[in-house]
């Protein structure tokens, strides 16, 4: 009787890791971000894993008619705020965070809001209920949210090949 009971806690432990790890790693993709203020798509972020932290690159944005502005593969618009003034698409806006899979999110790291050149504390989950992802930058105790929805194919422009995010290097942008 003990053995069998000590059998079905452990399943039980292995499982509820199990899947609280996999909650984690549902964070990793490519991801609408929606402006705020209009409800439109602003750009796609391809969220990847390296050396066990998480990063975020911007891989297309969109103007306010939510047209294509700049790819990866045809960046045009630079992010003047910052001192190397690289292009948007390319630019990792979100770096080092940490995989914290007992609170069953990702923490401890930075998101930069490209067009203020402003660096915030970040951290983000995956929010099963409404299907976004909870992004919130701070400073201190005080921030915000952003909900980053998944991206569809339809979402990409037209011919637009996705990248092999697991070949990246991140590059932090210089502040």
């Amino acid at each position: 009787m003990k053995k069998s009971s000590m059998l079905l806690a452990l399943m039980l432990l292995t499982l509820g890791g199990v899947r609280a790890l996999h909650a984690a790693d549902q964070v990793e993709g490519f991801w609408k971000i929606i402006d705020d203020e209009t409800g439109r798509m602003r750009s796609i972020i391809a969220l990847y894993e390296h050396q066990d932290k998480l990063y975020g690159r911007l891989v297309v944005t969109f103007d306010e008619e939510e047209k294509v502005k700049n790819t990866i593969y045809a960046p045009v618009e630079r992010a003047v705020a910052l001192p190397d003034k690289p292009f948007f698409a390319g630019l990792d806006i979100v770096w080092d965070l940490q995989k914290d899979a007992k609170k069953d999110r990702w923490d401890k790291g930075k998101i930069l809001d490209p067009k203020k050149g402003k660096v915030y504390s970040s951290e983000l989950h995956w929010d099963p209920v409404k299907k976004h992802l909870v992004v919130r930058g701070k400073i201190g105790p005080f921030g915000r949210n952003q909900f980053w929805l998944p991206a569809t194919p339809k979402d990409f422009p037209e011919g637009f090949e996705l990248p092999d995010c697991k070949q990246w290097t991140p590059k932090i942008p210089r502040t």
